[in-house]
C-alpha cells in the first residue's frame, strides 16, 4: 500500500491477519463467543491438517456453537474454516454445506452495510480464499471464489495453482475469473477489473496468463461508448493503463500496437469538457514511447502536447486552472524523458505561482530520479516552499524501496515533517532497528507496536520479546511467537506462548506454534510426504515427533480457548 503520507499502523494492520491476531481495540471490543468461534475454527483447521479428523470434526462443532452467539457481521470466516475441516476430514458435502453457509452469511451480512472498517464481509472471505490457495487448501479456496463468482479473487488462485505446478487446473479457473469478469454489466468497471486481474498475475511472477488477460481488457474496452466526452476519456485512461502493464511485461512490440492505435483516437476526442484530461493522456503516451524506446514519438508527442495545453483557456474546464495544470504536466512529461531545459522554459510560462511551484517541485523529483541530486536541491532551494519540495524527493527516493538515501537527504538537507515516513520506509524494507533509531531520535509517538511487529517479521523474535515486554505490549507476543516458531526456536517459542496472560492470545500463540510444527508436512507432496511421515515415525520411536508436538500445541490453545468466556 503506498501513499503519499505512510501510516505505520497501515503496516502492522496488513501484516496481523496471517496470523489471525486482532489489534487490540478489536480484541477488547469483541465478545468471547466471537473470539471463541474464530480460535476454534482455526483450531479444527489445524487439527485437520494434521489428519486427526475425529477430533477437528468434534472442535468444528464447538465452533459453530459459539458462531451462533457471535456477532454476524464477519460470521463467514469462522464458517469457512469449519468447512476447510469438514473437507479435509473427508466429508466434503459437509464442507460444501459450510461453503455455502459462509457465502450466504457475508452477502447478507455486505448488504446490511455492518462493516466499519474499509473490509466489506465479502472481501474479507475473498482474503481468507486467498489464504487457504497460500497453504495450498485449493478446494477450499476454489469453493469460495468460485462461490462468490470474484474473478479477481479466482486469478489469485489460480496464481497459486500455478506455483504449485498445477497448470491446467490453473488454465481453467482463470477462464472461469474471464468469464465472471465479463459479466460486469459497467464496462469501465469491466475493463479496469481485467487490468488488475492482469497486474496481479504479472506480480506473482506468470506474465504469459498475464498478457492473456490484459487481452480480454483491450477488448473490452473497445466497448466503451465513445461518443460521450466522460467515457471517451476513461476509456483512453484504462487503455494506457493496459499499454503500460504490457511495457512492464517487456511485450514492447503489443505495447507500440496499442499506442499506435491509441494516440489517433486521443488526438481526435473533442476537447471539452475534460481538456485537461486529453493533456494527461498525451504525456502518458509519451513516457510510454519513451519506456519501449521510440524516442523520437515521445518527443513528437509531447510537443503535441504542449501545444494542446498552450491552447487550452481558463474558462475551457470545469476544474479551475486546467490551462496552468496542462503546461505543468507537459513540463514535467519533459523532464521525465530528460529534456530539463524544454521542462524550465515551459514551466516560465504557467502564470499562477502555485501552480508552478508545483511543476518545479515535481522537476526537482526528475532530476533526483535521473542521478542529478545536485540540480534536483538547486532546484527545490529555489522554491518558496522549500521543504514541501524536499519532502518530495525524500517520497521520491522511499517510493524506490531507497529508505538509506532517503534518510541521508533528509539529514543533509534538515528535512522537517518527514521523519515517520522514513521510518516506515525502514520498515517495509526490513529494518526494524533503523526505524527504531529514528522513532527514538526524532520522540515519534505510536511507533512501538509497529517496530515491535517488524522485528517478528525480520527473523529478530528476541529483539521483538524484549521491546513487547518492556513497553508493555502484551497484544503482540503471539507474533513473537510466530518468530520464534518460525524459526526453529520452539523452546523460546513454547516459553512465550506459556507467559501470556490473556487466554485469547495465548490460544494464538499455541496454534502459531503447531503451525509451525505442521508446515513441513503441510508443504510436502508426494515422495517428500512419505519422507516426512517416515521421519515422523521413527522419531516416535525415540522420542516425540513434530506432528506429536503439534497436537500438544493445539491441546493447549484449545485449553486457553475454553477459557475465554470465565476470564476476566
Amino acid at each position: 500500500m503506498k501513499s503519499n503520507v505512510r501510516c505505520a499502523k497501515l503496516f502492522l494492520l496488513a501484516a496481523l491477519p496471517v496470523l489471525g491476531i486482532l489489534t487490540v481495540k478489536q480484541a477488547v471490543a469483541l465478545p468471547a463467543p466471537d473470539q471463541q468461534a474464530r480460535l476454534l475454527s482455526d483450531i479444527a483447521f489445524q487439527y485437520a491438517k494434521l489428519g486427526n479428523s475425529q477430533q477437528a470434526v468434534a472442535i468444528s462443532q464447538q465452533a459453530l456453537g459459539a458462531a451462533e452467539a457471535m456477532q454476524p457481521c464477519f460470521k463467514a470466516i469462522p464458517l469457512a474454516r469449519v468447512a476447510g475441516s469438514y473437507w479435509l476430514a473427508g466429508q466434503e458435502a459437509e464442507g460444501r454445506r459450510w461453503v455455502t453457509e459462509a457465502l450466504e452469511s457475508a452477502r447478507t451480512q455486505a448488504a446490511s452495510g455492518c462493516s466499519g472498517s474499509g473490509t466489506s464481509p465479502t472481501e474479507s472471505l475473498m482474503y481468507r480464499a486467498g489464504e487457504f490457495a497460500d497453504e495450498g487448501q485449493f478446494d477450499l479456496a476454489i469453493a469460495l471464489g468460485s462461490g462468490m463468482g470474484d474473478p479477481l479473487a479466482l486469478s489469485e488462485i489460480a496464481a497459486d495453482l500455478l506455483d504449485a505446478g498445477q497448470s491446467q487446473r490453473a488454465d481453467g479457473l482463470l477462464k472461469e475469473a474471464i468469464a465472471n469478469a465479463q459479466k460486469i454489466d459497467d464496462a469501465y468497471y469491466r475493463t479496469q477489473m481485467l487490468n488488475s486481474m492482469g497486474m496481479k498475475l504479472a506480480l506473482a511472477g506468470h506474465p504469459e496468463p498475464a498478457k492473456t488477460v490484459l487481452e480480454q481488457a483491450i477488448i473490452s474496452a473497445a466497448t466503451l461508448d465513445t461518443e460521450k466526452a466522460e467515457t471517451a476519456a476513461l476509456q483512453g485512461s484504462a487503455i494506457l493503463w493496459t499499454t503500460r502493464q504490457f511495457t512492464e511485461l517487456g511485450a514492447n512490440d503489443r505495447a507500440i500496437a496499442l499506442l499506435d492505435q491509441t494516440l489517433p483516437t486521443i488526438r481526435n476526442r473533442p476537447d471539452a469538457p475534460f481538456p485537461l484530461d486529453k493533456v494527461i493522456h498525451l504525456v502518458d503516451a509519451a513516457l510510454l514511447y519513451q519506456q519501449v524506446g521510440l524516442d523520437d514519438k515521445a518527443v513528437a508527442t509531447l510537443a503535441e502536447a504542449y501545444q494542446f495545453a498552450r491552447a487550452i483557456g481558463p474558462n475551457d474546464a470545469k476544474r479551475g486552472q486546467a490551462d496552468a495544470d496542462a503546461l505543468g504536466r507537459v513540463a514535467i512529461g519533459y523532464a521525465k524523458i530528460g529534456n530539463f531545459e524544454r521542462a524550465m522554459q515551459i514551466v516560465q510560462e504557467i502564470p499562477p505561482i502555485s501552480e508552478r511551484q508545483g511543476a518545479l517541485g515535481d522537476i526537482a523529483i526528475a532530476y533526483a530520479a535521473a542521478g542529478n541530486l545536485e540540480a534536483a536541491v538547486e532546484l527545490a532551494q529555489s522554491n518558496p516552499n522549500r521543504n514541501g519540495a524536499m519532502i518530495g524527493i525524500v517520497r521520491h527516493y522511499l517510493d524506490q524501496k531507497q529508505p538509506d538515501q532517503a534518510w541521508q537527504f533528509v539529514q543533509a538537507q534538515q528535512v522537517k515533517g518527514i521523519l515517520s515516513e522514513v521510518a516506515v520506509g525502514y520498515l517495509d524494507a526490513g529494518q526494524p532497528e533503523r526505524a527504531l533509531q529514528l522513532a527514538q531520535t526524532g520522540q515519534l509517538e505510536g511507533f512501538t507496536s509497529d517496530i515491535v511487529q517488524g522485528y517478528a517479521q525480520s527473523g529478530q523474535p528476541e529483539q521483538a520479546l524484549q521491546m513487547a515486554q518492556s513497553e508493555e505490549i502484551p497484544w503482540l507476543l503471539p507474533s513473537v511467537v510466530q518468530g520464534f516458531a518460525q524459526q526453529g526456536k520452539f523452546d523460546a517459542a513454547l516459553q512465550t506462548a506459556q507467559s501470556i496472560a490473556n487466554p485469547a492470545d495465548r490460544a494464538q500463540a499455541f496454534i502459531a506454534i503447531a503451525r509451525a510444527y505442521a508446515q513441513p508436512q503441510a508443504e510436502a507432496q508426494g515422495t517428500q510426504q512419505l519422507v516426512i511421515q517416515l521421519q515422523d515415525w521413527v522419531a516416535g520411536l525415540f522420542g516425540t515427533s513434530d506432528r506429536e508436538r503439534a497436537t500438544e500445541m493445539l491441546e493447549q490453545a484449545l485449553q486457553a480457548t475454553q477459557s475465554i468466556s470465565s476470564a476476566k
